[in-house]
C-alpha cells in the first residue's frame, strides 16, 4: 500500500523493535487486588484466593529481573492500571516503581499494563460518584458486563471522560512510573446503547448525501441503533445499510480514540512504545463483535499484543494450529505482533517437549520471540520451577545463538510471489469474502506457496508490490467498482491473475448486482484463469482459537489455477506432509533462504525430496537437531531428517 505501509514500518523502526533480538516474557501484569477480587485461577495459573500472592509478587518485583537476564528475556508488559481506579491502584506504585528499576537495571524494557476493556464500580465509586455514566449500556439499559462478570463494566468509548482519565493514567506512567511505553489491555467494545452513541450514530447518518437509493429514506436522522444479537455477529453478512454504517462507525469510533491515545502518549514521551491487545488478528468474528478494523486500528500500535489459542500443533483431523496468517498479514501491514499463544495452566508434556516451537514460527515469519511460560507463578521457594528454568536455559542459549548466527536468512525481505487481493473494508461486512480468503490462505500454507497480501482500500485501490508474479482474488463476492477497475487494468497490462467463484457478484455494500461485471471484462486474457467455482472449507473458523480443517483435495484446483498463468514455486518439494509450511526469503546476494517448519516434531520428517535448478548449489542444515552441520545439495536431492525446523540455502 503507497501510502501506509511506509507510516507503519516508520512506527515501527521508531520504537527500535528488532524481532531477531527481542524477547518477550511474563511480567506479573495483575495486581493483588485484582487476584483477590477474581477470587480464583486467572493470570499466571494462580489462586486469586491463595495465600502467597503477595509474596510472590514482592518476590517478582525485586528478583525476577535477574532471571530474566540470566535466561536472554529483555521485554515484557507489567501491572500498573487494572481499571479500579487510581485512588486503590496508586498504593502499588512504590512496589511498581521498584519492578520497572530493576528491569532497566538488568536491561528489560517495561511497558505499563493499562486496561482498556474494563471498570471495575465497586472500587472506583468513591473516587468516581459517576461512574455508572462511564459504563457501556446493554439494549435492556443495564451496564455492559466483560466476560460476565457482574463487577466487571466494560466503558463506552464515547465517554470523554474515561477517555480523560485514561490519559491521565497514561501520563503517570510514563513519568512517575518510569515505563517505556503504554500496553492496552483488551482493546474492545462491546455495542453500547447509551443515549450518547445513539447521538453520535445519528450524526454519522446525516452526514451521508443523498441516502434515499441505499437506504430507501431521505432522512437519517431517527435511526435507532441496530439490535443484533452478539451471537449472531460472528458469521453474519452484513447486508441492511443501517447495521453497515453501525459497524463501521464503531471501529471508526475506536480507531479515532486509540489515535488520539497514541498521539497523547507521544506528546508526553516522544520514544514512548505503544502497544494493545485486541486478540487475534485476523479474526473478522471478534472485529465485528468488538469494532476492530485490523487495517485501520493496526495505526495506533508500534506492535501489538495478539492473544490467542493457538499454540503450533496439528490437531485431531488434520487441523494445523498455527499463527502464520497473522503474522504474514501483520507483516505486509508493516506491524510486528507478540503472539501470546501460551497457556501455563495447560502446559501438558507434549507442548512441553515442544515449548520453543511457537519462538521458531515467531522468528521466522517475522514475531517477536516470546516465552511466558518459563518465568511464571509458583508457591515453591524461590516462587519459580528451578527444573523447567534449567531445562530451558541450554534452549534459549541455542535459539540466541541461532538467531545471531542466521541473521541475514531470517530479516532479509521475504518473497511473496502470490498476493490475495484482500478489500479490507468488504471482508469486513461480508463473511463469504472472508471465508473466500481463509479457503485461499489455508491451501496456500499447505502448499508452501510464498504468498502475502495486497490489502485493497479507498485510500489506495490496488497498489501491486514488486515482486509480486500472481494476484489471487479467491472467491470476494464484494468488491467495489473502483476494486474492480483495477484489478482489470492490471490484467489488461499483462499482470498474472487467479479469480474464483463469482468474485464482484455484490458491490461494495454487499448489494447483489443484476450481473458480475468482472469476470466478462477478463474473458479471453492469457494471463488470466476465471474458475467458476470458489474454495471452501466447511467449517472453518477464524476464533479465539483457529479451526481450518484440511481443504478438499489439498486445494488441488487452485494449486492447478497458478500453474496455468505461469507460476512456479522457488524449490519444488515431494514427499513434505502438509503441515510443513514454508517461508521464503532473498538475501541481498541473491541467495535464496527456505525455511521450513514442522508442525508435528514428534514425527521426524523422512524420505522427502527437493529438485534444484541445473547446476544451482544448496545446503540444508537442522539448527535445532542433534547435527547441526551443513549438508551439500545438488540436483534431485534427498532431504536429511529433521524434527523441528530445517533451513535450505541456495546460491543464486
Amino acid at each position: 500500500m503507497k501510502t501506509l505501509i511506509p507510516l507503519f514500518a516508520a512506527l515501527a523502526a521508531f520504537a527500535d523493535i528488532d524481532p531477531l533480538t527481542t524477547r518477550w516474557t511474563f511480567g506479573a501484569h495483575e495486581p493483588f487486588t485484582m487476584y483477590r477480587r477474581v477470587g480464583k485461577a486467572c493470570t499466571g495459573a494462580i489462586d486469586g484466593n491463595a495465600q502467597w500472592v503477595k509474596e510472590w509478587l514482592d518476590w517478582f518485583d525485586e528478583h525476577s529481573p535477574e532471571v530474566m537476564e540470566e535466561l536472554g528475556f529483555n521485554f515484557l508488559h507489567s501491572r500498573f492500571y487494572k481499571g479500579m481506579g487510581w485512588e486503590v491502584e496508586k498504593k502499588d506504585l512504590p512496589n511498581v516503581q521498584k519492578f520497572v528499576r530493576n528491569c532497566h537495571k538488568h536491561g528489560v524494557k517495561a511497558l505499563a499494563y493499562v486496561q482498556f476493556g474494563t471498570l471495575y464500580p465497586e472500587a472506583m465509586r468513591r473516587e468516581i460518584p459517576q461512574i455508572d455514566s462511564w459504563a457501556g449500556c446493554a439494549v435492556d439499559g443495564k451496564p455492559n458486563l466483560y466476560g460476565g462478570q457482574y463487577f466487571r463494566w466494560a466503558p463506552c468509548l464515547n465517554c470523554r471522560e474515561w477517555e480523560d482519565y485514561i490519559k491521565r493514567m497514561c501520563t503517570i506512567a510514563l513519568t512517575e512510573g518510569g515505563f517505556d511505553g503504554i500496553m492496552f489491555d483488551n482493546v474492545f467494545d462491546q455495542p453500547c446503547y447509551c443515549p450518547r452513541c445513539e447521538k453520535a450514530f445519528r450524526e454519522r447518518l446525516l452526514k451521508i448525501k443523498d441516502p434515499a437509493p441505499r437506504f430507501g429514506f431521505d432522512y437519517l436522522g431517527d435511526m435507532m441503533l441496530p439490535r443484533i444479537p452478539v451471537p449472531k455477529m460472528p458469521t453474519m453478512e452484513v447486508k441492511d445499510p443501517v447495521a453497515q454504517e453501525w459497524f463501521r462507525w464503531r471501529a471508526d469510533v475506536m480507531t479515532g480514540l486509540m489515535m488520539r491515545l497514541r498521539a497523547h502518549i507521544k506528546s508526553v514521551k516522544p520514544d514512548a512504545i505503544v502497544s494493545g491487545n485486541p486478540s487475534p488478528y485476523r479474526n473478522r468474528a471478534g472485529a465485528l463483535r468488538k469494532a476492530q478494523n485490523m487495517a485501520e486500528l493496526c495505526r495506533a500500535f508500534d506492535f501489538i499484543i495478539m492473544q490467542n489459542a493457538n499454540f503450533p500443533e496439528v490437531q485431531k483431523g488434520g487441523v494445523i494450529r498455527n499463527r502464520v496468517r497473522d503474522l504474514k498479514y501483520a507483516q505486509d501491514m508493516g506491524q510486528r505482533i507478540v503472539a501470546l499463544c501460551d497457556d501455563v495452566d495447560h502446559m501438558h508434556p507434549d507442548w512441553e517437549a515442544k515449548f520453543i516451537l511457537p519462538m521458531i514460527e515467531d522468528v521466522v515469519f517475522a514475531g517477536i520471540p516470546t516465552d511466558r511460560t518459563t518465568i511464571f507463578p509458583s508457591p515453591e521457594p524461590g516462587f519459580l520451577n528451578r527444573k523447567v528454568v534449567e531445562s530451558r536455559k541450554p534452549e534459549h542459549a541455542r535459539f540466541n545463538a541461532f538467531t545471531a548466527a542466521h541473521r541475514a536468512e531470517l530479516s532479509s525481505p521475504t518473497v511473496h510471489s502470490v498476493r490475495i487481493f484482500y478489500p479490507e473494508r468488504e471482508i469486513y461486512l461480508s463473511e463469504a469474502t472472508h471465508q473466500g480468503v481463509a479457503a485461499a490462505e489455508e491451501i496456500l500454507l499447505r502448499n508452501r506457496v510464498p504468498y502475502g497480501y495486497l490489502v485493497s482500500s479507498p485510500e489506495d485501490v490496488m497498489t501491486v508490490p514488486a515482486g509480486t508474479e500472481v494476484v489471487l482474488v479467491p472467491g470476494l463476492a464484494a468488491l467495489t467498482e473502483a476494486q474492480i477497475d483495477a484489478l482489470v487494468a492490471y490484467a489488461q497490462k499483462g499482470g498474472k491473475l487467479v479469480v474464483t467463484g463469482d468474485s464482484g457478484r455484490y458491490d461494495g455494500w454487499i448489494a447483489q448486482r443484476r450481473v458480475n461485471p468482472l469476470l466478462p471484462r477478463l474473458a479471453g486474457l492469457p494471463n488470466v484463469v476465471c474458475r467458476a467455482s470458489s474454495d471452501v472449507i466447511p467449517g472453518a473458523n477464524l476464533a479465539w482459537g483457529y479451526t481450518i480443517p484440511p481443504p478438499k483435495d489439498g486445494g488441488r484446483a487452485l494449486m492447478a489455477d497458478l500453474a496455468k498463468v505461469g507460476w512456479r514455486a522457488p524449490l519444488t518439494f515431494t514427499g513434505l506432509p502438509p503441515h510443513v509450511f514454508a517461508e521464503y526469503r532473498r538475501l541481498p546476494s541473491g541467495t535464496l533462504a527456505v525455511h521450513l517448519i514442522n508442525y508435528r516434531p514428534e514425527q521426524p520428517i523422512d524420505g522427502a525430496k527437493v529438485s534444484l535448478p541445473a547446476g544451482a548449489k544448496a545446503t540444508f542444515a537442522e539448527p535445532f537437531g542433534v547435527d547441526a552441520a551443513k549438508k551439500a545439495l545438488s540436483g534431485e536431492a534427498a532431504l536429511p531428517s529433521f524434527a523441528m525446523y530445517a533451513l535450505i540455502t541456495l546460491e543464486s
